[in-house]
């Protein structure tokens, strides 16, 4: 065996492994494509899905937004009858008497706007007691109240004549009201000597209410009628009614009709001027009558006629069934 020099290949074991095996050249990995990233959001099926959620929602609640409204429409309108009752108190308490329903030299009442008849109404004599003192200080009572002179303050809009519920069909420079005070209790023109409280010339006492005043309506919802509306100031079927209705009487004026305008039909041997009506209302189910205790009650669309009339009525003795 022949000696290995110390500087040959093979005297290096590094040198001989290196040299015995082959050099592999690099490769690169081939670039892959970038994996998109999802993005955060809807798609149009899940929009059109959550939008007919919604829908659904708004349908099941609006029914009940609307009726949380109206009922707090109703406790506001109830308010306005029994802050009028209160005034009424405070003129009796001040007067002995309650005023007149309507102001007037001569009778029977004829609703329509004429300079030559007075026709001041009891609304504006309590007005002082409805924290309105500056509206009645600017009233022209020595004229009529048609007359050029109160045409700015018959203008005036009393709030609390105003129901809450109230849907004005049409426009009219006139402030009406939505309450009426009784001047007797079936369908008759406004007259003296009749059997509500608040009538022609009429000064009636607590004496004369001989049934109570926890029994006897002195003011009511009305409709104001469409056309021929003379407003709060006027004495006549603009704040006047009785205890009719028009499922009683067809052939009187039917603001007993709810939610709808009135449209006056005049009976044989009658004119319209001479018609007044009962009451009336705005809500969906009956209308609010202010008593002379104070106490204000609902009363229902399907009312007894007989009962309504026995309300309307000061001293007819009669028992009241519940209502």
């Amino acid at each position: 065996m022949q000696p290995v020099h110390p500087l040959s290949l093979d005297a290096c074991p590094r040198s001989r492994s290196k040299v015995s095996q082959p050099v592999r050249p690099r490769i690169r990995p081939e670039p892959t494509l970038p994996v998109p990233r999802r993005r955060s959001g809807f798609t149009v099926i899940e929009m059109t899905v959550v939008f007919a959620i919604l829908l659904a929602l708004a349908a099941l609640l609006l029914p009940a937004i609307q009726r949380s409204r109206e009922r707090a429409r109703v406790a506001q309108c109830r308010n306005n009858v029994a802050q009028i009752g209160l005034a009424l108190q405070n003129y009796l308490l001040a007067h002995r008497v309650l005023p007149s329903g309507c102001v007037n030299s001569t009778g029977p009442i004829q609703s329509v706007e004429d300079t030559n008849q007075y026709h001041m109404s009891w609304i504006a004599q309590i007005l002082p007691n409805l924290e309105e003192a500056n509206t009645f200080h600017h009233i022209d009572f020595n004229n009529s109240a048609y007359a050029v002179e109160n045409q700015l303050v018959r203008s005036h809009v009393v709030e609390i004549l105003n129901c809450p519920s109230m849907q004005w069909p049409f426009a009219s420079t006139i402030a009406r009201s939505c309450y009426s005070g009784v001047h007797n209790d079936f369908e008759t023109p406004i007259d003296v000597n009749q059997n509500g409280v608040l009538f022609l010339n009429s000064s009636v006492s607590l004496e004369e209410v001989k049934d109570g005043c926890s029994s006897t309506a002195f003011v009511m919802e009305s409709t104001p009628v469409t056309t021929v509306d003379l407003g709060w100031m006027s004495g006549t079927h603009a704040t006047l009614r009785n205890g009719v209705s028009s499922s009683e009487e067809p052939g009187t004026m039917p603001q007993f009709r709810l939610r709808t305008n009135v449209n006056a039909t005049v009976p044989q041997g009658s004119s319209l001027p001479n018609l007044v009506g009962g009451p009336g209302s705005f809500h969906e189910s009956g209308f609010h009558a202010g008593f002379g205790d104070g106490s204000v009650r609902f009363v229902r669309l399907d009312v007894d006629p007989k009962l309504l009339r026995n309300l309307c009525h000061r001293a007819d003795g009669e028992m009241l069934n519940e209502f």
